[in-house]
């Protein structure tokens, strides 16, 4: 757990911290918020306690039930340690881990142990990313499907839980392209803005490069004589990810 994000200030300017609490009998791990506290250093100190008794017992219940993971531990391990693997599309990396980390892991308020994901408990999960914007759904019903394959192959679980990703309704993206005067427009406006990048939205604009791969550019990347623009990294938040994309590019 990061204490970092489990410990915060409500929206009535006082602290509060989010708890991780074992329920034996359902073997299932509940995140609960605890509010109301004064001083953020009691609340730290008020979470660092909860954290150490709570991991003693999930490692207990672990061990009772014979289950290394719970549903969202074994989530992380298959992204970094299988899914990375065997997919080279960085497009699509980045895609499952913005959808991991901005839409299943708010909305994960029970942690079951691995051999009791069920299909309800994944359809729950899919209905409560929903709300985050039209066609969220799918995006995350599509992961699921592989990370289900994953734990039933391994025979983590009796039957694959996972919905089909067909039942959900799948986003059309529509591709948008400027009319000449639109491009006049948008042309004009970085030329006569202040803004010292106009650069970057040429290279975006023409060069059809994404953010990350802007960001990452150096001027070994280019080769005057050749006039040459080579993309050999991209800036990307997560330093795991940002590595093995690298290898990705230069292979």
């Amino acid at each position: 757990m990061n204490r970092t994000e489990d410990v915060f200030l409500s929206h009535e300017h006082l602290w509060s911290y989010r708890t991780r609490t074992v329920d034996p009998k359902s073997q299932t791990i509940r995140s609960v918020t605890h509010n109301g506290i004064l001083q953020r250093s009691t609340a730290e100190t008020l979470c660092e306690e909860a954290a150490r008794i709570s991991t003693k017992e999930l490692v207990e219940l672990k061990s009772a039930n014979h289950c290394p993971f719970t549903f969202n531990e074994y989530l992380s391990y298959y992204f970094y340690k299988i899914y990375l693997a065997y997919n080279c599309s960085k497009n699509e990396i980045i895609r499952n881990r913005w959808v991991i980390r901005n839409l299943i892991d708010p909305n994960i308020t029970t942690d079951p142990l691995l051999h009791n994901v069920d299909a309800k408990y994944l359809k729950d999960l899919i209905n409560a990313c929903k709300a985050y914007c039209k066609g969220t759904e799918y995006a995350v019903a599509k992961l699921l499907q592989l990370f289900s394959d994953d734990i039933w192959k391994h025979g983590e679980v009796s039957c694959n839980p996972a919905p089909s990703p067909a039942a959900y309704k799948k986003p059309q993206t529509t591709v948008l392209l400027y009319t000449s005067e639109q491009l006049k427009i948008f042309l004009n406006a970085v030329y006569s803005s202040s803004c010292p990048h106009r650069l970057e939205f040429l290279l975006a604009l023409f060069c059809g490069l994404h953010t990350g791969e802007i960001l990452g550019l150096t001027y070994k990347d280019f080769t005057p004589c050749t006039r040459v623009l080579e993309i050999h990294h991209q800036y990307i938040k997560n330093k795991q990810l940002q590595k093995y994309l690298t290898g990705c590019m230069n292979s």
